[in-house]
């Protein structure tokens, strides 16, 4: 299995990839709420934020480029759902006209929430980013099941991200077969070939996962996942994540005084 689509990066070895997963969800949850409690027209109050945010990313050692990628795959879907905001919030009119026989017309104060929404939102994306950059997912899963998270749920996401990797192989194997016995096929026999090609995928997950589950419960498996390099929670995990969740409340605490 060669892909790493979501762990890439994430065994590195930079200062906060040797922080406690626990102590980081607790840092990054208190500075995304930090962030997305400010209101419209503040968008000045990012700044501080911003520059919090890139010298953790860039700390990490992670190329910018590879992390600016990562979250350009999220962001355009926060765009899908702000897009209108401009054209249907009541308020100050900055500009009216028409659209093919529509009238349209940007309010001052609908333009000011969607820069407000993307801004927030795309530093919230960033800081998911950097979690996963800095953390494996599977200690990810240790730390939410650290602050009291259902095992049932935690146990369930880390099987179905082991899993998602082996069908993924197994997608690309059977596009391959297709792609070395359909030679220049029609529109009908590509679809026909699609179509075949999905259901027959479907049933092979099935017997999969059934030989991965008796796999698992002839190695031990009792519905806890273990992890044999468990990180312990230290007392430097703690200050850390206490001194970055106490600087962005502070910030918050200075924007709501100025």
């Amino acid at each position: 299995m060669k892909h790493e689509f979501l762990d890439h990066h994430s065994l590195g070895h930079s200062f906060f990839h040797q922080l406690h997963p626990g102590a980081k969800l607790v840092m990054v949850l208190v500075f995304i709420v930090s962030v997305v409690t400010i209101g419209p027209g503040r968008e000045e109050a990012f700044i501080p934020y911003a520059f919090l945010l890139l010298a953790g990313l860039i700390s990490t050692g992670v190329p910018l480029r590879h992390t600016l990628c990562k979250g350009l795959k999220v962001v355009p879907f926060l765009l899908i759902i702000i897009l209108f905001i401009p054209f249907f919030k009541p308020g100050e009119s900055l500009w009216h006209g028409t659209i093919g026989f529509l009238p349209v017309r940007i309010t001052r104060e609908g333009w000011q929430l969607f820069l407000n929404i993307l801004i927030k939102g795309s530093i919230a994306i960033y800081s998911m980013v950097f979690l996963n950059l800095t953390t494996p997912f599977h200690r990810l899963l240790k730390g939410l099941q650290s602050f009291g998270a259902p095992r049932i749920i935690t146990d369930t996401l880390a099987v179905a991200y082991r899993y998602l990797f082996v069908i993924t192989d197994e997608k690309e194997r059977m596009l391959l077969a297709r792609r070395s016995r359909l030679i220049a096929p029609s529109l009908p026999l590509q679809w026909k070939s699609l179509s075949q090609l999905v259901g027959v995928l479907f049933l092979r997950s099935y017997e999969r996962g059934e030989r991965m589950y008796q796999a698992m419960c002839a190695r031990g498996f009792h519905g806890t996942i273990m992890d044999l390099n468990e990180q312990a929670l230290t007392p430097r995990d703690i200050l850390i994540a206490a001194l970055v969740s106490l600087v962005a409340v502070a910030l918050r605490v200075w924007v709501i005084f100025q």
